[in-house]
């Protein structure tokens, strides 16, 4: 890993692993009179939702528990990608804010720099001669949540139409319960090709827009 020497890194990643919680905006909507009426099933369904309240004490200590877990998953990953120990890398984490140049002298980067200086290390390593022209390629693009494509006012219907053909393609062969209502139940087929029929049945429709 490269950094310009003035980048901030951090051993933290999440903003909710540093606050612990979430934006409360009940007193906003009531000053704008806005009314937010959530309908939910199951005990934790309304946990990051429902905005417009804190959270009660069960979802409090459920978030808690969520925040730890997510903060050790990625010190623990960050210790064994930078051959670290566990107790080594929990010295400089805990949330803390390093510099380009701190985060070199704690074994957090590997050197000063930013792509260029990647693309010729990674020559380097390669063998291939600096002078010659190479190709970055992106390797994964995150696909667009569905409230990204919602909130994406100034896509053309067709970059929308399209996104969303992306989006319902995963989400037709993924695995487990998508969503239930009463008396109804959206799961995954018998056979891991057949995927959602309705998933699918509404990526077809699109498909032949």
């Amino acid at each position: 890993m490269r950094l310009q020497r003035l980048t901030f890194t951090s051993l933290c990643l999440i903003l909710y692993v540093i606050f612990e919680g979430k934006f409360n905006l009940g007193k906003l909507y009531e000053k704008l009179g806005f009314n937010k009426e959530i309908i939910s099933r199951g005990r934790f369904a309304e946990l990051t939702a429902a905005d417009q309240r804190p959270f009660r004490p069960d979802e409090a200590e459920l978030f808690q528990k969520s925040a730890q877990n997510t903060y050790k998953q990625f010190r623990d990953k960050a210790a064994f990608s930078r051959s670290m120990n566990v107790d080594e890398m929990e010295a400089v984490a805990q949330g803390r804010v390093w510099t380009g140049n701190d985060a070199v002298k704690h074994g957090l980067v590997d050197a000063i720099g930013g792509i260029s200086r990647a693309v010729a290390i990674a020559k380097q390593k390669a063998n291939i001669p600096q002078e010659r022209q190479v190709d970055v390629v992106e390797m994964s693009r995150p696909s667009p949540s569905l409230p990204e494509l919602l909130s994406s006012t100034g896509n053309s219907l067709a970059g929308v139409d399209q996104s969303l053909k992306e989006l319902l393609s995963e989400m037709a062969f993924s695995d487990g319960i998508q969503a239930r209502i009463d008396g109804i139940v959206l799961e995954k087929m018998e056979g891991a090709a057949h995927g959602n029929p309705l998933l699918r049945l509404i990526k077809d429709c699109l498909s032949s827009l």
